[in-house]
């Protein structure tokens, strides 16, 4: 047998034998007692895509009239294919000379204001013909 040290209680550990979470010392279960938090409901998970879709998107850069990454006034910076994932934390002067290094004069950069800006929705529409919906399959 091995012994394992947890917070000062000692328990022996076999390979062969599996103890349960009652075999366990009280301050040791009371450790392992985690409270998940729980899913969203429907209607949690409906109101923030909503908020999602309606994220003013000021970067619009396109090549060849495919949308490939916006930039949304929030700060949010979304890049629709792996490909084009140029590192983390990058700023968007960084991400914009990565897409210009990568595909020269057919590259397109549009920039708008908050007000006139398409929305992360209607990006989201154009790119893929429908804006973005929950995924609720997870919920059922």
């Amino acid at each position: 047998m091995i012994p394992v040290n947890i917070n000062d209680a000692i328990i022996p550990l076999n390979p062969k034998n599996r103890i349960s979470k009652d075999d366990l010392p009280k301050e040791v279960r009371e450790q392992l007692s985690i409270e998940l938090p729980s899913l969203p409901t429907l209607e949690e998970r409906q109101a923030q895509i909503d908020y999602q879709n309606s994220i003013p998107q000021t970067t619009v850069i396109e090549n060849n009239g495919e949308i490939l990454a916006t930039f949304g006034d929030n700060g949010w910076k979304t890049v629709f294919s792996n490909s084009d994932a140029f590192g983390h934390n990058l700023s968007e002067t960084e991400i914009l000379n990565a897409f210009k290094n990568k595909y020269g004069a057919s590259l397109s950069i549009n920039k708008y204001s908050p007000e006139n800006a398409p929305t992360m929705g209607e990006i989201h529409e154009m790119k893929y013909g429908h804006p973005l919906t929950p995924k609720i399959d997870y919920l059922v």
